[in-house]
Order: structure tokens, then C-alpha cells, then sequence
């Protein structure tokens, strides 16, 4: 999974993340696909014009609420085709926010775990 890299994206400000020297930071391996997972769920499907399909589906969860809240986040998970197994998924709802705990594992048996807010 190392030949995966990609730009560090900080995820309060969402901005590339520059070290000392004004260089841009990479990221590979476990942190890229724990990134990829964090942006997923912090994009809302069909937010993206380029591929409408990727995010969370937000409107099923929040919007009309016919949707399983797990089910939708597993499924926005999943995207990300370096995540093998959902180990735990605690989602916790207050008014239109989410709050998503997630620990998963890799192809490659690396264990990444996050929280995202949306």
C-alpha cells in the first residue's frame, strides 16, 4: 500500500499542509486511506461534479431519514477500496449533526481508526 501517495490535506481547515520549508506534505500508506475515508464521509454524494456517486448519502441519514444511518456510512466506507473490514462504526446523531467513530482494517492488516463530524 506504500505506492499510494498523496497530498496531506489538514482536516479542520481542509487546506494542503505545508511543512517548515513551504513543501507541500505527502502521505502514503494507512494515512492515505484513513484520509480518502475522511473525505468521503465528509462529502456529501453527488457533491462532486466529477463523480457523483462518491460521498455519504447525508440526505438518507438526515434529510427524509429513511435511510439506516450504518448501512449509509458502510457503504460510503467502502468507496475507499483499501478498507477491508468495518471494525467498529458508533454513530451518534444530534439534530442535522453526525459524529461518526470508525476502526477499520486494510488489505494489508493495518488498523486505521478516525472520527469524523458532519
Amino acid at each position: 500500500m506504500d505506492d499510494n501517495r498523496t497530498l496531506r490535506i489538514d482536516p479542520a481547515t481542509h487546506d494542503l499542509v505545508l511543512d517548515s520549508e513551504g513543501t507541500m506534505e505527502m502521505i502514503s500508506g494507512a494515512e492515505t486511506v484513513a484520509q480518502c475515508v475522511r473525505l468521503t464521509l465528509e462529502t456529501f454524494k453527488g457533491e462532486w461534479f466529477l463523480d457523483t456517486d462518491h460521498g455519504t448519502d447525508y440526505p438518507q441519514i438526515i434529510g427524509d431519514g429513511t435511510g439506516d444511518p450504518e448501512t449509509v456510512l458502510r457503504t460510503a466506507i467502502f468507496q475507499e477500496t483499501g478498507v477491508q473490514h468495518i471494525d467498529s462504526l458508533n454513530v451518534t446523531r444530534q439534530g442535522r449533526e453526525i459524529a461518526v467513530d470508525f476502526t477499520g482494517r486494510l488489505k494489508d492488516g493495518t488498523t486505521i481508526s478516525l472520527e469524523v463530524r458532519a
